[in-house]
């Protein structure tokens, strides 16, 4: 894998009103749409338990991991975990994303 170039991930279509588990270079992800019709990618392993991102559900613009509803936003951060209080420390994990051209692809970067 090369840093800092672009991978295509899906056709636009494909990411519909559900989560899409995709495959590319040996990695899983989970593709979906926010509310405003936005695609975004993060990795499919939910950071609690390993649970598939791609198979859960949508929740204003957040996707639900289907093993213990973690909910996470497009930038990877949880957003909500059934279990703890709202003042909770939650944990953070994102890949980035782009959709030009009907195609959804999406980059590794080094953070700076």
């Amino acid at each position: 894998m090369l840093i800092n170039f672009w991978y295509p991930m899906a056709a636009s279509d494909e990411v519909a009103e559900a989560p899409l588990r995709v495959e590319a270079l040996g990695q899983a992800f989970a593709l979906f749409r926010d509310e405003a019709g936005f695609v975004h990618c993060l990795s499919d392993t939910c950071i609690h338990r390993g649970g598939s991102l791609g198979t859960g559900k949508l929740h204003a613009s957040c996707v639900e991991c289907p093993y213990h509803g973690w909910r996470f936003d497009h930038e990877g951060k949880c957003t909500h975990i059934p279990t703890l209080t709202d003042d909770a420390a939650i944990p953070a994990r994102a890949r980035g994303f782009v959709s030009r051209r009907g195609a959804i692809r999406t980059r590794f970067r080094i953070p700076r």
